[in-house]
């Protein structure tokens, strides 16, 4: 299993700066925010961008993926009545969609809680046929770019719609869409009513990308979490896909806590891939 790391926390600093402490610190790939790239997302090849995409390659990096998409935007709303507010949020996620595809980026998670809020008044049915109506063109330019959008369940502190595992699945089931599948995140799946193994087991056939972090949204190994039973079970179903770090905060300097970190679940996986091997040998 590789190891990515998300900017989201990091985007205080220059995106160079980023790269540069990825690669440092041992990491394979990155997971970027959209808006850190230059806004508009609409402008297809602008040469800031050529440049961010030359200086993660001279670092080694690949970009895997794409997370908090609508940040940069946040008046958009993929759960919303308003048609003219439909119309604009379904663009804008075209845009990036095609974005990730001239970065060479396989995976975009789609979460943005604050994006995504339903009408107080929608049931759960209608919440979704609102957000899948939205996400069907971007989901159709994804699937012609080979990319995969993975629908992020995020607890009810930060949206009302699509809140845990079996809501996520709901979803993915009723849009049944080749480029639509799951994101699995630790520290999302800590707070709902089951554990990481047994949601693994509900989403297996939508997989598609997992999110490393501890219950306490800091760094794997910063916490009490323990990775050895979750990774285990990813390797146990055959999960080759990246673990992708998504801290939310940092006890001390970043580049003393990733090494750390990367360290930690390199532990882990050889920890799991033995347990495995010894496993099938009994």
């Amino acid at each position: 299993m590789r190891l990515a790391l998300c900017n989201k926390t990091l985007d205080d600093r220059p995106i160079e700066a980023f790269f540069q402490l990825a690669a440092e610190t041992g990491f394979d790939a990155v997971e970027l925010m959209p808006g850190s790239l230059g806004t508009p997302v609409s402008d297809p090849d602008p040469a800031m961008r050529v440049q961010i995409r030359q200086v993660a390659r001279a670092h080694g990096l690949e970009v895997i993926g794409f997370n908090s998409l609508l940040q940069h935007t946040p008046h958009l709303n993929l759960v919303t009545r308003d048609p003219d507010l439909r119309r604009a949020s379904a663009a804008e996620l075209v845009a990036i969609v095609q974005m990730a595809a001239h970065f060479g980026a396989p995976v975009i998670v789609v979460g943005s809680p604050r994006q995504r809020r339903a009408p107080e008044d929608a049931s759960f049915d209608e919440a979704s046929d609102l957000f899948i109506d939205e996400l069907r063109p971007a989901a159709d330019e994804a699937a012609r770019l080979n990319i995969t959008l993975c629908l992020e369940p995020l607890v009810t502190s930060l949206t009302n719609f699509m809140n845990d595992t079996r809501e996520g699945i709901a979803v993915a089931r009723r849009m049944n869409h080749p480029a639509v599948k799951l994101v699995l995140d630790v520290k999302q799946i800590s707070l709902e009513p089951i554990s990481f193994e047994e949601a693994v087991d509900l989403a297996l056939p939508w997989l598609a990308h997992v999110h490393v972090n501890d219950a306490n949204r800091h760094a794997p190994g910063e916490g009490e979490t323990d990775f050895l039973p979750i990774i285990g079970k990813l390797k146990s179903v055959g999960y080759e896909g990246l673990l992708s770090i998504e801290a939310f905060a940092f006890a001390d300097d970043p580049a003393v806590v990733l090494p750390r970190t990367r360290a930690y679940l390199e532990g882990v996986v050889a920890a799991a891939q033995s347990s495995s091997l010894t496993a099938r040998v009994i």
